[in-house]
């Protein structure tokens, strides 16, 4: 048999079936670019963009590429502005924002009756604290103010702290007080009252206790106890406009500039979880007893602004990224067990938690604290 009269067949069959599927691979290849192209269209076309106006504490969750795919996983493209509780429910502006997200409830009651909306979502929340280290836990320790819980956090009798401040008690008046024998007053600082929720919150428990361990919701109780509230904030000097520079400046500056500090709970847990090799520091929280929850309220204006809510709260992988920004959530996983799994112990359940005065009392004690400013 003549070879060549086979190969060359053989050769062209090869070179027909290269040509053909190079071809067909071609084909596939571009019908795959198309698809994707239009797929890429298609969820352009469903994407929803929805703007609002947030609290400072919520800005770095917006702001996390993970938490952007997850809204984008949902066609919701979100844009925020930051911008304190107070000037968010005196903003509002339903021509220009889709939502209102303050860190308050009292702020998203009175924006929830402005925008005259019938719900409201509360995807995560998060108590007050006093951001403290431990060497000042120790002397307040001594001194049966604070009692430590799991070598990680205290409990603070907040009445007999609160008792101190009205004292103008200094720190080296106190029993044991040689890590920190200063003559500074023994204050709790905040942000500013007029423009922060965290102040806020400090004032609504400050004045519940001040009130004989009740809320606030009449004038003569605001008149009662204005004295001591105007006290606290007026004594701590320049304050920040938000919670989020106080923070910053506790953490960096150390206890010399800040001994006490009004924070949110999620500050301080987000913070050890983005930096595991401080979690064994002195940094500590201290839990007021009583304390107050601050309420994630979101207030949408319009359809756009309640997809993204009932998404924030429905969104099982937005309230896992909301656990890893310090937040609790509702449902079976509220984030104390999660964090317990990286060192850091908190309550599992808050205790002795009061409600914040409605907004119109504790605008008028904020109002009443702003006129005694210099």
């Amino acid at each position: 048999m003549n070879i060549r009269k086979l190969v060359g067949p053989a050769l062209a069959l090869v070179l027909i079936a290269s040509v053909g599927g190079g071809i067909w691979y071609s084909h596939g290849k571009l019908r795959a670019e198309r698809d994707a192209a239009e797929k890429r269209r298609l969820d352009a076309a469903r994407m929803v963009e929805v703007h609002g106006l947030i609290g400072s504490e919520k800005d770095a969750f917006f702001a996390d590429p993970k938490v952007q795919a997850a809204l984008s996983r949902e066609h919701l493209s979100v844009t925020v502005e930051k911008a304190g509780s107070r000037a968010i429910a005196r903003g509002f502006t339903p021509q220009h924002d889709d939502f209102a997200f303050p860190s308050g409830a009292p702020a998203a009651a009175e924006l929830k009756d402005l925008a005259q909306v019938p719900e409201t979502f509360t995807p995560f929340y998060t108590p007050i604290v006093v951001a403290s280290w431990r060497p000042i836990a120790r002397i307040l320790e001594a001194n049966h103010i604070v009692t430590e819980r799991d070598h990680d956090y205290f409990i603070t009798d907040m009445p007999a702290l609160l008792k101190l401040i009205q004292q103008h008690a200094r720190w080296k008046d106190l029993s044991g007080s040689d890590a920190f024998a200063t003559n500074k007053a023994i204050l709790v600082n905040s942000a500013d009252v007029r423009t922060s929720n965290s102040a806020a919150m400090y004032l609504s428990l400050a004045s519940y206790i001040a009130n004989n361990q009740s809320v606030v919701q009449s004038q003569a109780e605001v008149d009662a106890v204005l004295p001591l509230m105007t006290d606290l904030f007026l004594r701590q000097g320049f304050q920040e406009s938000s919670s989020e520079a106080p923070i910053e400046d506790y953490m960096a500056l150390g206890m010399g500039k800040t001994p006490l500090l009004v924070a949110y709970e999620s500050q301080l847990v987000a913070f050890w979880l983005a930096h595991p090799e401080r979690e064994h520091g002195d940094m500590v929280m201290l839990y007021p007893i009583p304390t107050v929850f601050s309420k994630q309220v979101l207030v949408p204006f319009n359809d756009k602004g309640r997809r993204l809510g009932q998404t924030l709260e429905r969104d099982a992988e937005l309230q896992e990224l909301a656990r890893e920004y310090g937040f609790r959530t509702g449902g079976n996983t509220r984030g104390p067990e999660l964090w317990e799994k990286h060192g850091i112990h908190t309550p599992a359940t808050v205790v002795e938690v009061i409600d914040p005065p409605g907004n119109e009392w504790l605008e008028k004690m904020i109002t009443g604290i702003e006129q005694k400013f210099p």
